[in-house]
């Protein structure tokens, strides 16, 4: 019985000999690891405050079909004083005038517009009684003539129409949200549409085909996170900001639909 007890005790005795040999084993190796310097080690705060702001940003553009909805006739009897007459070419003249009678829907003091193709008058729009609105005409490819106008429907809502003349009937085939720029936006030859809204600028991207007869739109906010985007026709640059403190950041518009910080 003796006998028995002192082995177990030796047995007892090498495995805490055992445990002892590892747990020197293991400090040794944590003392020599690298030690990260307590300046390195990213805090929480830190994180949210980094710059969110993308090199790149790829753009999604979803298409929609061209609205062709043709304009109404107008008839004389409805047509009072002529404000201004701008013949734009050998089809189109444009017209500002008053209407002979005002309703409550329409009151006085509005000014009306209209256009005149081969002779017949096609309502356009009513301007709040301001003058300053005009129709231009562009091409956004080489052969794919477009007629544009801006149209007030509300004290902060606008929308641009884009109509084109079909066998000499004009049909919208595009309203936008906002008073949209016109502007080869990448350069390769074929004019985009770019158009803000809102007290938070917001930008979108319009892209004609008028082969599909579909125009695609990409919403910049939505797509890249950031809190307000605008574009600078002049320097044909975009303007991001991703967060309410920080500075924008300037991008370039490039062919295969992104974004490219500049």
């Amino acid at each position: 019985m003796k006998k028995k007890k002192t082995v177990n005790c030796r047995n007892i005795t090498a495995l805490m000999l055992i445990f002892l040999l590892l747990m020197c084993t293991a400090c040794a190796k944590k003392q020599n690891e690298p030690k990260t310097p307590v300046d390195d080690i990213p805090s929480e705060q830190g994180t949210q405050n980094t710059s969110s702001a993308l090199d790149t940003i790829q753009l999604n553009f979803s298409p929609r079909d061209f609205s062709d909805i043709p304009l109404n006739s107008l008839d004389d009897s409805q047509i009072g004083s002529i404000v201004k007459s701008t013949k734009i070419d050998d089809i189109v003249t444009y017209i500002e005038y008053i209407p002979k009678e005002f309703n409550e829907e329409n009151p006085e003091g509005y000014t009306y517009s209209y256009i005149e193709v081969s002779g017949i008058k096609y309502a356009l729009l009513c301007s709040l009684g301001e003058t300053w609105y005009d129709l231009t005409k562009t091409t956004l490819a080489e052969t794919d003539t477009v007629y544009i106008t801006n149209e007030l429907r509300g004290a902060s809502y606008g929308v641009t129409i884009f109509f084109v003349i079909k066998e000499k009937i004009p049909y919208i085939i595009s309203e936008i949200d906002g008073f949209a720029q016109i502007s080869d936006i990448d350069e390769n030859g074929t004019k985009e549409v770019v158009s803000t809204v809102g007290t938070v600028p917001d930008t979108s991207i319009y892209l004609f085909d008028f082969d599909k007869q579909t125009v695609s739109i990409a919403n910049i906010n939505e797509q890249s996170g950031t809190k307000y985007s605008m574009y600078d026709a002049t320097t044909n640059t975009f303007s991001l900001a991703f967060g309410p403190n920080q500075n924008s950041v300037t991008y370039v518009y490039e062919t295969n639909e992104r974004l490219r910080v500049k």
